[in-house]
């Protein structure tokens, strides 16, 4: 499951060869294409127990051209996910409800925002949400994840945390996993992270599987990094950057969401 990377160049090629075969996969709803950052899901993944906040994204723009990625549900209308599954899109296809992805139950958006500083080139301020246009109904399959509480930094070095989508699981995949996937990755150490990725401290963090080399690819971009906060699942992190598709070698990036705590609650009301 791989969300992002960081280096412009593969912006170019990776767009261009996936527009081709993506379009022949899903012809019927839209010509799809690789995000600017290009990379899939959980790459050396195992199947997922039931993650009732996970969000499939499929975003699209006029001219009915996207990808997908992933989201965490935190209310009843209200999908967090990163900017850059938003910026620049119009349309987004929203399933819930399932880890098996021909039986999500899908909603269809119009509206979208993302954070007013965000920046493509370095994905500084990446994260932003989904507005739903019917509120959903809270089941055992389908809930919200706790976000942060105010006042505390999330997550700490060498904390676990797990990281779910159906984005491609093999390295330079072409298909997207039928069933939902989930890798364990520990926080690292910042130095090490602003090594990889230009990136702003603490709004990004890095987290890496070195046991499994479990890791996000295409189509997991904006997926949640989730981790046991006081015995309560909490969402922590967004995934933003990687450096190569599927990468099992290199960290993941993501955006704090603690960082944009009260961000999130003046424009969500969560």
């Amino acid at each position: 499951m791989s969300s992002g990377v960081s280096v412009q160049n593969n912006k170019i090629i990776m767009k261009s060869f996936y527009g081709f075969f993506i379009a022949a996969l899903i012809c019927s709803v839209a010509t799809l294409e690789i995000p600017p950052n290009g990379n899939s899901r959980i790459v050396n993944g195992l199947n997922a127990a039931n993650a009732p906040y996970n969000a499939h994204v499929l975003y699209l723009n006029s001219g009915n051209s996207g990808f997908f990625g992933g989201g965490s549900l935190i209310s009843d209308r209200h999908v967090l996910t990163a900017a850059q599954n938003i910026a620049g899109f119009v349309r987004w296809e929203v399933g819930l409800g399932s880890t098996v992805y021909g039986q999500l139950m899908i909603q269809i958006s119009t509206q979208a925002i993302a954070h007013p500083s965000f920046n493509m080139a370095n994905r500084a301020n990446d994260i932003g949400f989904i507005i739903l246009p019917s509120p959903v109904v809270f089941t055992a399959l389908v809930q919200p994840i706790q976000l942060p509480l105010s006042g505390r930094t999330l997550p700490y070095e060498n904390e676990e945390g797990m990281v779910v989508g159906f984005g491609f699981n093999t390295v330079n995949g072409q298909v997207r996993s039928d069933f939902l996937k989930v890798g364990y990755q520990r926080v690292i150490g910042d130095s090490r992270c602003v090594g990889i990725y230009q990136i702003t401290l603490p709004n990004h963090f890095c987290a890496e599987d070195t046991l499994q080399r479990s890791n996000v690819c295409n189509g997991d971009l904006g997926a949640g990094l989730v981790v046991s906060e006081r015995r309560v699942e909490t969402l922590v992190g967004i995934a933003s950057l990687i450096t190569h598709s599927c990468d099992s070698i290199n960290p993941t990036g993501y955006t704090r969401v603690s960082a944009y705590r009260q961000w999130i609650r003046d424009n969500t009301g969560v």
